[in-house]
């Protein structure tokens, strides 16, 4: 069963008592010949490109240029090395089997072990082939081990998932943690739920938690209490998915445990507070924001996650049309001037904002950056966090700023007047100013602006472009199928009776959701002689939009149906964020 997908022991245990000798052939040569998924000449221009010097591997060059997926990559390995390709999703895996390898094991070497097989344990790893590892392991345990392919983002749901529920099971059958009773004015003493906080099982089970988030793609970890029960949520593609429940013991030891990464006061329970925990997976930083507040069921935590190698994107990779791309390019090669990205709470403006710092440090400018909290930290950038604990606003760090001689300037937020009016006056005398603002979209934002108090004159002089954007969900690649749209929808997305629409139909690979990622849906307005006029005047809102269409302003809507008609997005998810 080498080349095809194992989804059960059952499969899995036929597939290891029938030995299939190693290929001698290349991974290449298996995806032209025997799976028919690229060309010779194909291949031959990537052979070409690793001869002249590249250091990536020929699977990630496949799939880095979209020609084969990932799992077509490990299929065809299965092939190569006659090694079971399985995936984890319908396994149902023993707790015998989980007490071979400590979850701190699993998570070290990556591996998810799934049965006992004589004396053969058979565990999932992404590179079978790494026999140091093996080798690591094998001396570490009593029994062989035989691995077979997983993709590891498969095999990192499966340790949070497994383990996390035995760490439950063990926490609470430890004699030690005592069940906790909830009455209110009668909390528990300090020290006890410290010491459960340290058990081992419930350390285990947060870091499952929270890197089941990371393995997701979440944005967000919310642990809830209600009556009886912990419920876990995750926020992946800006909607909550529901994961799983806890016993109810376990949430004040698990807040007790939160509150001491986050470096938060554990005695205190009815205030709100805020930290900050730092973690590596792997050789990656990932930090996590906390916000913990008491409810009367218990404290609830919400987890933000920034993963720092998901959060600073390339400008090319936004999403923006090429068109939008080439208007901001233009404008960021300004040497003055502001440049507003506006748009709603969890709009991805700071994820934007990020994107163009990127892009503008190529050229060697003096980057200083306010941020109300330093959400991604990148090199090459001098980044503030504004404190207000210590009376440290947005418009005083502005004011020090400019007498630190910078080329651009991101300020992470204007909320008041008085930052408004410092931060164009930064753009007036010489210096490229970003920031963010919460409007619903570019005209919006210029007469926001003006009710705010800047001056139209100062206004019209210093402002450069606006762009106001959302995020909306993406297809599924793995499950998109071109499906039938009524004619009321079709009107209402200006579409012809030729253009296919495809939707996510729900697979493994998207937890059937029928989604995986988000894009930007956009509108870009820049600032020209005539509109630069209109607002000098404190415009008419309804002038002032007409014009910006007539200077090649493309609206939201216009976007998402370019994105409906690529395939890229879903009539009904489209339907959704339509704009009146």
């Amino acid at each position: 069963m080498q080349g095809e997908i194992i989804r059960s022991l059952d499969e899995l245990c036929v597939a290891l008592s029938s030995q299939v000798p190693i290929s001698n052939r290349q991974l290449g040569e298996i995806l032209v010949e025997n799976q028919k998924l690229i060309s010779r000449s194909q291949l031959d221009e990537l052979l070409r490109q690793q001869q002249d010097g590249t250091q990536k591997r020929l699977g990630a060059m496949l799939v880095e240029q979209g020609l084969v997926s990932q799992e077509q990559v490990y299929l065809a390995l299965a092939v190569k090395f006659g090694i079971p390709y399985v995936r984890l999703d319908d396994f149902e895996i023993q707790s015998e089997v989980l007490l071979r390898i400590p979850a701190e094991v699993a998570f070290r070497y990556n591996i998810m072990p799934l049965v006992v097989l004589g004396k053969h344990l058979v565990v999932a790893m992404e590179n079978p082939l790494d026999l140091g590892n093996i080798e690591a392991l094998t001396f570490a345990i009593s029994l062989k081990l035989e691995a077979v392919i997983a993709p590891l983002r498969d095999i990192s749901v499966a340790q949070s998932k497994y383990y996390s529920r035995f760490d439950e099971n063990e926490a609470l059958k430890d004699k030690q943690l005592a069940p906790i009773a909830y009455h209110a004015g009668q909390p528990d003493p300090v020290h006890v739920v410290e010491a459960q906080a340290r058990k081992k099982p419930l350390v285990r089970l947060l870091s499952a938690i929270v890197l089941q988030g990371v393995v997701r793609g979440a944005s967000d970890i919310n642990i809830r209490p209600d009556k009886e029960r912990i419920k876990i949520y995750y926020r992946v593609d800006g909607k909550l998915q529901f994961a799983r429940t806890m016993d109810k013991s376990l949430l004040q030891p698990l807040i007790c445990r939160i509150k001491v990464l986050g470096a938060m006061d554990i005695a205190e329970r009815r205030a709100p507070q805020d930290g900050h925990i730092r973690l590596m997976r792997g050789k990656r930083h990932i930090d996590l924001r906390v916000s913990v507040i008491p409810t009367i069921d218990g404290e609830s935590v919400v987890i933000r996650i920034l993963d720092k190698e998901v959060g600073v994107k390339p400008f090319s990779l936004l999403g923006l049309a090429q068109t939008e791309q080439e208007k901001i390019s233009t404008l960021l090669a300004r040497q003055s001037g502001l440049f507003l990205v506006v748009g709603p709470t969890g709009s991805g403006k700071t994820t934007t904002l990020y994107a163009l710092l990127n892009e503008i440090k190529k050229e060697h400018a003096h980057i200083i950056t306010i941020e109300d909290p330093v959400e991604y930290e990148m090199s090459g950038i001098e980044q503030v966090q504004v404190a207000a604990s210590h009376e440290v606003d947005f418009a005083r760090v502005l004011r020090s700023v400019l007498r630190h001689d910078p080329d651009v300037i991101m300020v992470g937020e204007i909320r008041d007047n008085e930052t408004a009016e410092i931060a164009n006056k930064a753009a007036l005398t010489g210096h490229f100013v970003l920031s963010t603002l919460h409007t619903h979209d570019c005209v919006s934002t210029v007469i926001r602006l003006i009710d705010m108090g800047v001056k139209p004159y100062l206004l019209a002089a210093t402002l450069r472009g606006v762009l106001a954007q959302r995020l909306v969900r993406l297809n599924c690649h793995h499950c998109a199928q071109s499906i039938p749209l009524d004619t009321v929808s079709r009107d209402a997305l200006r579409l012809t009776d030729d253009d296919q629409v495809l939707c996510g139909l729900g697979c493994d690979t998207c937890n059937q959701s029928g989604f995986q990622g988000r894009t930007l849906v956009s509108e870009v307005l820049i600032v020209d002689d005539t509109l630069a006029g209109l607002i000098n005047g404190k415009p008419d809102r309804s002038l002032f939009v007409e014009k910006a269409f007539e200077s090649g302003m493309l609206s939201m809507n216009d976007d998402l149906i370019r994105l409906v008609k690529a395939g890229k997005v879903a009539p009904g998810e489209a339907l959704s964020y339509h704009m009146s």
